[in-house]
């Protein structure tokens, strides 16, 4: 049996990553934040987070756009000033690790 091709191959999206590293508040692991982002936006992932209030593991499927995941961590950081200050609430203490955000799909946050 012939293999069917696309007519229109998927185009991996130009790497982004640099724009939402600049956004994203917390500058730690970045070879396992650009992994993860990459594979986001290059056809999705399939990951495990974990439910906090049962205590289990959920798999999910991830998907987004560089656009889409950049809006969300600009509305993220933009929930974690205080508007007193103009500072990270807290000193940024509590913002979660950049794979770790993607990886939870926090940029559909609202």
């Amino acid at each position: 049996m012939a293999k069917v091709l696309p007519l229109f191959p998927a185009v991996p999206e130009p790497d982004r990553f640099d724009d939402f590293w600049r956004e994203y508040p917390k500058k730690v692991g970045k070879p396992l934040a650009r992994t993860k982002f990459l594979a986001i936006i290059n056809g999705g992932i399939r990951t495990r987070t974990l439910d906090k209030d049962s205590g289990q593991y959920v798999e999910i499927e991830l998907s987004a756009t560089a656009e889409e995941i950049i809006a969300g961590a600009k509305r993220y950081v933009d929930s974690q000033i205080d508007r007193n200050t103009y500072r990270l609430k807290d000193g940024g203490k509590y913002i979660p690790d950049p794979s770790r955000w993607l990886n939870s799909g926090r940029w559909m946050d609202e």
